[in-house]
């Protein structure tokens, strides 16, 4: 892998040493280059330069040009000693016609016309109406071109008509049309149907066959007997009669019968009759919301059974409770009151505890509290060491720890803050801690937290700084190319690498490639010296 340089290299006029050009077999091997890229081709032994966008000879090339004419191509020039050629073909065939047009290269080496194709049957198409006339104009000396051929069929007929003038002639077919029937017929009128169709073998009809039908005179008034659910008879009028017991809902007219989905509150009237899912949407809705006491819960021994779904439980139905426990992991106390958000509720979240008797909150209790602000801690220093008191100048206890380095110094170091009655925010107060514009770095000490065995220590910052950097550097000696198998610094892929002699001390260069927690690092030819890798991390 060469090393890849992404900007110019000012050598700021040093001699470049023993240097090889990049070998390829061909252009194409080389690639599209830049103005002014060189590559030596192994093929022709010529070294080239990318130069007017194509590889060309340095120093070679093409010293003299001569072309020769053909019989029917001419190129010109013929020759050339210098500068930049430009080779023209053209046909040398002669114009050997006189008339304008469009015109042939023959094989006799001149242009010419085609006068006729001798041999040739040319297909001729066209569309005619039955009132067009359709002409066929032929010119040439050929005797083939003067006679157009024309076929009869069925029902085509062609006629003569002299003077090469042809009539075709399509054959005529009759028919007979049916009378008009009237719009509406009564008992007694007659009317024309079509009782068939003749076609011939072509398709075309040929005669339309027509009968004349009677409708029979109207009958005489019939008897008509109703059963079932209504009974009666008649013939002109029929008395009938519901049987009882026989009426549903189906049975009524719809504007009569009020549904769940139109409402009874939308009906308010004495002509319609609501159904039974109507009445039951109607009182379902107007008790939603309403709380439904149910009686006492024994949170104990969760009875009754409050926390099994799916049961019967609806929205609104209230409990109170008459012995401590724990409902849905939540500790209840007598006197609190539940009441359930959802039918058939599963979680705790599907209920709403009323609290009836919070502690207050002490060591052990949780329970109602209050957050005050802490007042200043007292800090002695002396002699190199910080004496931290956890109680300000009264001797009250505040449980806060403050290190500074001043003498005798209060700090607050807490800040409450109340954003609204029952919120209160708490957190250190960094403004009231002096800083440290210039920190000794073997003398301080800091406080860290061991998140592993959960216990907090102290450390000098000169020790953390040789941690820091253990954890975000590396360094290792090696005397030839390394692998990644072997090579680990365990610092992840962004890091950066420099190499130097530990004889001559200088930067040298190498193919390094990064690899997850690996480097593998390669030499062309073996260092004298042995090479320092110093790797450091980034980010």
């Amino acid at each position: 892998m060469a090393i890849n340089f992404l900007n110019s290299v000012d050598f700021n006029k040093n001699e470049l040493l023993n240097p090889t050009i990049e070998n390829q077999p061909n252009d194409t091997a080389a690639g599209t280059g830049v103005e002014g890229q060189l590559y030596f081709n192994t093929t022709d032994d010529i070294l080239k330069v990318y130069a007017g966008g194509s590889w060309v000879e340095v120093g070679g090339g093409v010293t003299s040009l001569t072309t020769t004419d053909g019989t029917y191509i001419n190129l010109t020039p013929n020759s050339a000693t210098t500068g930049a050629v430009t080779v023209t073909a053209d046909l040398s065939a002669v114009d050997g016609t006189a008339g304008a047009g469009e015109r042939y290269l023959a094989k006799s080496g001149v242009w010419a016309t085609v006068a006729s194709i001798a041999g040739t049957t040319y297909d001729l198409t066209g569309s005619v109406s039955n009132t067009t006339d359709f002409a066929i104009s032929l010119s040439g000396s050929d005797s083939t071109l003067d006679k157009v051929f024309l076929k009869a069929t069925n029902y085509i007929t062609l006629t003569d008509g002299g003077s090469n003038d042809v009539t075709i002639t399509h054959a005529s077919t009759s028919r007979s049309d049916s009378t008009s029937t009237p719009a509406q017929l009564a008992f007694g009128d007659t009317f024309d149907a079509v009782t068939s169709v003749t076609t011939n073998s072509t398709g075309h009809v040929t005669a339309i066959n027509v009968a004349t039908y009677e409708l029979p005179d109207a009958p005489a008034d019939p008897t008509i007997t109703l059963t079932g659910e209504v009974t009666g008879s008649g013939t002109t009028s029929i008395s009938t009669t519901v049987a009882n017991g026989v009426l549903d809902v189906a049975n009524f007219n719809a504007s009569a019968i009020v549904i769940e989905s139109e409402g009874i509150e939308n009906n308010d009237n004495d002509t319609t009759l609501p159904t039974s899912a109507a009445v039951k949407a109607y009182v379902d809705a107007a008790t939603v919301g309403g709380l439904v006491y149910q009686g006492g819960y024994n949170a104990s021994t969760n009875t009754p059974d409050l926390t099994t779904s799916p049961n019967s439980i609806e929205k609104g139905w209230t409990y109170t409770v008459t012995a401590d426990g724990t409902f849905f992991g939540e500790q209840l106390r007598v006197g609190d009151v539940l009441i359930a958000e959802v039918d058939d509720p599963s979680a705790l979240a599907d209920w709403t505890t009323v609290q009836n008797n919070i502690d207050l909150a002490s060591l052990t209790q949780v329970g109602i509290g209050n957050v005050n602000p802490g007042e200043a801690i007292d800090v002695s220093y002396s002699s190199g060491t910080a004496t931290i008191s956890a109680e300000d100048s009264t001797g009250s206890n505040k449980g806060v720890i403050i290190v500074s380095k001043e003498t005798n110094a209060d700090y607050r170091g807490i800040y409450v803050n109340y954003d609204a009655p029952g919120e209160v925010s708490v957190g250190l107060d960094i403004d009231t801690i002096p800083e440290d514009a210039t920190p000794p770095m073997t003398e301080s000490v800091m406080v860290y937290h061991d998140q592993q065995v959960g216990e907090n220590y102290s450390i000098q910052i000169s020790d953390l700084l040789a941690l820091a950097s253990s954890q975000t550097s590396y360094a290792a000696t090696i005397t030839d190319s390394v692998s990644g198998t072997t090579f680990n610094h365990g610092l992840g892929e962004d890091v950066i690498v420099q190499l130097y002699d530990t004889s001559t001390k200088e930067t040298v260069y190498a193919d390094v490639q990064r690899n997850g927690n690996y480097l593998n690092i390669t030499f062309a030819t073996t260092p004298t010296n042995s090479i320092r890798v110093l790797v450091q991390k980034i980010g």
